[in-house]
């Protein structure tokens, strides 16, 4: 309601003013909507209170029942606004602000929001985002499927993110261009390559490469054990190959072997993968057509060149195999050998 006001007249006592009723009616009228916003209609409510101190007067704490002579204003507890726009002393339906001294509780000076969604800056810095309980100095937690977490929109041709050291050294920078391309060890990505990379890189699982690939340096594979190591074969004449450790496996051998088994192949369709064994074996020992791919056997075994497996020898022999897996996921493995080698 708009405030009443009350019509005094002109002059004295010429009779064109408000009733003596009629001016007491709208100041009832106006004290009930001052009881009605602040209060419950019938008493207010006491969410702030004035105090005199020694060189402060009339401080005003909110929500609260004391004042502090060294701070002239200062808020503590909470701070509830409604739907509709009312202060009031309970939680409302779309959260809260609450504002504290710095150390008053351990949670943080600084809160909005419910837990799931809060924004809260705790007394030791750390800033959560989506989270009650940040741990760094800035965690954010998605709360929705359908939203990112943080989504980082680039300011004409500057950088989308970047992460570095103080004096963003090249060498020590991450950044994310406008146009989505990354970098690492460089603040300045080349044009047109979606990841630049200045340093080595060591990578274990399986790397998938679609598209034209240039390596401007040499390639190199992982080793497993030295020349003179024997390599493993089990009592059933199996010999594994994990082919995350490695690619190319080197050592003796003092029994046959029956079962070649390779670990870790990727199991993506359209895809090959090679190994290579370089064995030192001996007259007397043989080499078997069984193969197994990630646990599971290949029917119709190694598909030797030639034919049939080659004979062990007392020189060293080369095994490559090229395990081969098309679109339809069909898998087959085949076997180059070099026999004898001295």
């Amino acid at each position: 309601m708009a405030k009443q006001g009350i019509n005094t007249g002109t002059a004295p006592n010429d009779g064109t003013g408000d009733t003596l009723l009629a001016g007491t009616l709208k100041i009832n009228g106006n004290f009930d909507d001052i009881y009605n916003v602040f209060g419950d209609g019938t008493n207010l409510i006491s969410f702030v209170s004035y105090a005199t101190t020694a060189g402060y007067s009339t401080n005003a704490g909110i929500a609260s029942t004391s004042v502090y002579a060294e701070n002239a204003r200062y808020v503590s507890n909470d701070i509830d606004i409604n739907t509709s726009g009312i202060l009031t002393s309970s939680y409302a339906d779309i959260g809260k602000i609450t504002i504290q001294q710095p150390g008053a509780i351990t949670d943080g000076p600084i809160e909005v929001g419910f837990a799931a969604t809060m924004f809260r800056i705790r007394s030791d810095g750390m800033v959560g985002i989506g989270t009650s309980i940040p741990t760094s100095q800035l965690q954010v937690a998605s709360f929705s499927d359908s939203r990112p977490a943080l989504w980082a929109i680039a300011k004409s041709n500057g950088p989308s993110f970047r992460a570095s050291d103080q004096d963003i050294t090249p060498e020590k920078t991450f950044v994310v261009t406008k146009d989505s391309n990354i970098g690492i060890g460089t603040n300045v990505p080349s044009p047109n390559q979606r990841l630049d990379i200045r340093g080595n890189v060591t990578a274990e699982g399986v790397i998938t490469l679609d598209g034209t690939t240039n390596f401007n340096s040499d390639i190199t594979e992982t080793v497993v054990n030295d020349f003179g190591d024997n390599i493993t074969v089990s009592a059933a004449g199996t010999l594994t190959v994990d082919l995350s450790v490695g690619t190319v496996v080197v050592g003796g051998i003092t029994t046959s072997v029956g079962t070649w088994d390779f670990t870790n192949v990727t199991a993506l369709n359209s895809k090959a993968t090679t190994a290579t064994l370089v064995i030192n074996a001996g007259i007397g020992y043989t080499y078997g057509d069984s193969v197994n791919i990630n646990g599971g056997p290949i029917a119709g075994g190694v598909r030797w060149v030639g034919g049939n497996p080659p004979p062990a020898s007392n020189g060293e022999d080369i095994l490559t195999f090229s395990i081969i897996r098309d679109s339809s996921g069909l898998t087959r493995v085949y076997c180059s050998s070099s026999i004898n080698i001295s």
